[in-house]
């Protein structure tokens, strides 16, 4: 068939432009900047474009909602119409697609259910443990216990609660005893798209592949790199085309996205060594023969490494690397907020998105969290987000919460409501409180009588109060609002977090045995430990274009006082390699 006139497939080498327009269930393995999310989401344009007349959606997985709102602004700036695309992660799409439609089918959520967050979980194991007379040790899970499990889930049935992970499991049961509702779901999708297919767990595969068998019309491509798999101490598998087979009941064909757009040569020589599939990368970039910087520090102690990557930052700015093209990253979260405090002191004419201790937690599963993101972001800015927001919002509330809400409640409704709430200026948490109540109030919902929805919003602002307690932060609007503003310039993240990013620097720390690899992989299996070490190095290093600072700095200690040492499979490497 003759696709000439779909203009944007001009933009893909020839490889892709197949790829793109395969009908076959496909498994495609790529290396750091080969294309992938580009592949993945001009397939996305091209089977909405051919079947612009057909209501059958064309789903795409992602690990992260970072990743899905990439993908769909990719769509929306060639002016492609997401009414036969959907994309999110897989807990997204098991709620949206499975649980929600189809929870009166399940006794364990037909009466309503709301999906607790990491502050709840901990505070019931807590309470658990105190209850049965259990004294945790120092980073003990308390977990491990099987009567704490025990205790935790007769809790959650209780006060008709669900985990994050119980999600994946009800969906599952729903489609293993329901056949209808495979048959439903199935007849719905066109094609599925998996990004990162090696961070995918068992689950996820079995749920996927109990939808295919219903329907082998659907066209499934997977999508990632073996050498990427970083989650594999939470259940990630990179599962094989035999394996897939079995699960699908297909034959999926193999193929490969070769060439890095993105590094130098010296950049992807220097990565290489931490491959586990090894293979041969050839950069394709237009920069491909730039030395760049690939340099490493073991000298600097922790006392100066903020002094040390703000010089460094302040350097590449000189040079004319845009703000955005820098990115400051670690192996933990803790190691990050007082670098981004520190330098936001050290540069203060440099803007920074970075962490930032906030009143309000990431929690977009959470009713309550999403009216305070749309009551305190800006009203006037990205109206389509907010509609899909308040569209949300009802959702929870008419099935996860089994409200009757009045006819007149739409998006626009809740909109008006919220953005129409008192507002006190001196305090935020004043400001959500008045608006949870006019906006309940309006929608006829009387949470005295709802006692459930009333202790999720009693657990949402005991939540809000112990972030504030904790690290002492202010409670006035401009608190609130700035855990919702859209933030710009040098990017400070995590190892895990720029996993599918590039930049043209790259400087991480903390590269450090008891952080690269954690401490329970340093004691465990030594292969193993060997192998996780060479993904994570792996996936840092690559996201670099052409500069890569890498730093194990000196004066860390565990608890008892014993000095961390340097990552032992970087520091070798590093001693062979020609470094700056």
């Amino acid at each position: 068939m003759d696709y000439e006139h779909l203009r944007f497939l001009n933009d893909l080498n020839p490889k892709q432009r197949g790829i793109c327009i395969s009908d076959k269930n496909l498994i495609l393995t790529a290396c750091p900047g080969s294309g992938k999310t580009k592949t993945l989401t001009y397939r996305l344009a091209f089977l909405s474009t051919i079947h612009s007349e057909s209501s059958k959606l064309n789903i795409a997985i992602t690990y992260t909602n970072r990743a899905s709102e990439e993908i769909k602004s990719r769509l929306l700036s060639f002016n492609i119409d997401l009414k036969n695309i959907w994309t999110g992660t897989i807990h997204q799409f098991c709620l949206e697609f499975i649980i929600r439609p189809y929870s009166m089918y399940s006794k364990r959520i037909s009466r309503g259910y709301r999906i607790i967050d990491e502050f709840v979980q901990k505070g019931y194991a807590n309470e658990i443990c105190n209850q049965l007379h259990i004294r945790l040790g120092f980073n003990e899970d308390p977990f491990s216990y099987p009567e704490v499990v025990k205790e935790y889930y007769k809790r959650l049935e209780e006060n008709k609660e669900i985990d994050f992970n119980m999600i994946l499991q009800l969906s599952y049961d729903l489609l293993r005893h329901n056949e209808f509702i495979r048959k439903n779901i199935s007849s719905m999708l066109r094609s599925v798209h998996v990004d990162e297919y090696q961070d995918t767990n068992e689950l996820q595969y079995h749920i996927l592949g109990s939808i295919f068998r219903q329907n082998n019309a659907i066209r499934y491509f997977f999508i990632g790199d073996i050498n990427q798999a970083i989650y594999g101490g939470i259940g990630g598998i990179a599962k094989s085309k035999e394996e897939l087979d079995s699960v699908f009941g297909t034959n999926f064909e193999v193929d490969q996205l070769d060439g890095c757009y993105r590094s130098t040569q010296r950049i992807i020589n220097f990565y290489s060594k931490f491959q586990i599939n090894s293979s041969i990368i050839l950069s394709e970039s237009e920069h491909r023969d730039k030395m760049g910087v690939v340099t490493y520090d073991n000298l600097t102690n922790k006392n100066d490494i903020s002094n040390k990557i703000a010089g460094i930052i302040h350097e590449q700015l000189e040079r004319g690397i845009p703000e955005n093209e820098i990115c400051v990253v670690a192996p933990q979260w803790w190691l990050l907020y007082p670098i981004s405090k520190s330098l936001r002191g050290l540069l203060p004419n440099v803007s920074f998105d970075a962490p930032d201790v906030t009143p309000i937690k990431y929690d977009p599963m959470n009713v309550f969290y999403l009216i305070s993101q749309l009551k305190f972001s800006e009203s006037g800015r990205n109206s389509s987000l907010r509609k899909r927001i308040a569209n949300e919002i009802i959702s929870i509330l008419l099935n996860d919460y089994k409200l009757h809400l009045p006819e007149y409640v739409d998006c626009y409704f809740v909109l008006k409501c919220i953005n129409s709430a008192k507002i006190c200026d001196e305090d935020g948490i004043e400001t959500f409180i008045n608006t949870v109540e006019s906006f309940l109030s309006l929608c006829k919902i009387d949470m005295e009588q709802e006692m459930y929805l009333k202790k999720a919003y009693t657990d949402f602002l005991n939540k809000v109060n112990q972030r504030i307690v904790d690290y002492k932060l202010s409670v006035d609007m401009e608190s609130f609002n700035k855990c919702f503003r859209e933030k710009k310039g040098v990017v400070i993240n995590s190892y895990h977090g720029v996993k599918g990013e590039e930049y043209t620097t790259v400087i991480a720390f903390g590269l450090l045995t008891g952080y690269v690899p954690y401490w329970d992989l340093v004691y465990g299996d030594y292969n193993k430990r060997v192998i996780e070490t060479s993904k994570l190095l792996y996936v840092v290093c690559s996201r670099a274009k052409q500069n890569l600072y890498l730093i194990s700095e000196q004066g860390r200690t565990t608890k008892k006082g014993t000095l961390l040492t340097p990552t032992e499979e970087l520091a070798g490497w590093c001693a062979e390699f020609a470094m700056d």
